[in-house]
């Protein structure tokens, strides 16, 4: 489901400190292995996907400081069949905590509770994702119980990170997309339509699409009558991740805004 929230202006904008403040994000990474797979994720994968990670941020001065790796070794947990009781086991900090969940086995939950809820979701074939990540949720509060956002963070298929055996998906750029819905972002291709009445990702300086880039075309217009090219290389469209470069101010300003809206001192 889409999930309308306000664009840059209005009750996200945010006073000019705000704008420049370094921001850093604690960040937890949780390795859920299959017993067939409990070998997979390497010291060296999860040392280069959080430098990756920092790298295609870092134009948005938002840093992650990574507090902690957990490895479980569960196949239920693996293929996401008990999302909430393995986050309820799992989850570290609070609400402006990050919590990334790799897991060799990802699968879309049949029991998931995203009703309502924005979830991205990137095919990999009939049985399993990319991976999904939530939204930040406006209603979340200092005082909120932890029931109420346990589910929060991204889910990732293990595969994915540098060095991962999908081809083609396995530079890191499936974290970096996920985590951009944790801050707020939505695809660029959102609302999959030319139409003047579609406000899209409500980011000005993303033209356009209607529809998601599937690998790395030399040049993509999905909306021909309407100024720009399709952003094949924004992490936040489906590209490849050869094709992932950057994220454009207007994205920059959106996260940050989310962050101090609904994140930060929670």
């Amino acid at each position: 489901m889409r999930l309308a929230i306000p664009g840059n202006d209005g009750a996200f904008d945010q006073e000019s400190r705000k704008a420049v403040e370094p921001i850093e994000i604690e960040t937890w990474f949780h390795i859920v292995s299959s017993k067939a797979n409990a070998d997979v994720v390497s010291d060296g994968m999860i040392t280069t996907q959080l430098s990756y990670l920092q790298d295609a941020y870092q134009n948005a001065t938002i840093s992650y400081r990574l507090r902690g790796v957990t490895r479980q070794t569960n196949d239920r947990w693996a293929r996401n069949e008990d999302e909430r009781g393995m986050k309820e086991a799992l989850r570290k900090g609070s609400y402006r905590t990050l919590n990334v969940y790799f897991q060799t086995d990802l699968q879309v939950s049949t029991n998931s509770e995203s009703q309502g809820r924005h979830l991205d979701f990137l095919a990999q074939s009939s049985s399993s994702v990319l991976g999904f990540c939530t939204l930040p949720d406006p209603s979340i509060n200092g005082s909120s119980p932890r029931s109420s956002y346990v589910k929060d963070g991204c889910n990732v298929l293990a595969m994915t990170m540098p060095g991962g055996s999908l081809t083609h998906y396995n530079r890191g750029g499936t974290a970096i997309h996920e985590i951009g819905h944790w801050n707020g972002l939505l695809h660029t291709f959102e609302g999959e339509s030319c139409s003047p009445d579609n406000e899209g990702d409500y980011i000005d300086d993303t033209p356009q699409e209607s529809v998601p880039t599937d690998g790395c075309p030399a040049r993509k217009d999905s909306c021909p009558d309407i100024a720009g090219v399709d952003p094949v290389h924004n992490f936040m469209d489906y590209s490849s991740d050869e094709c992932y470069e950057h994220f454009t101010p207007g994205q920059v300003k959106r996260m940050r805004d989310m962050w101090f809206a609904t994140r930060d001192g929670k």
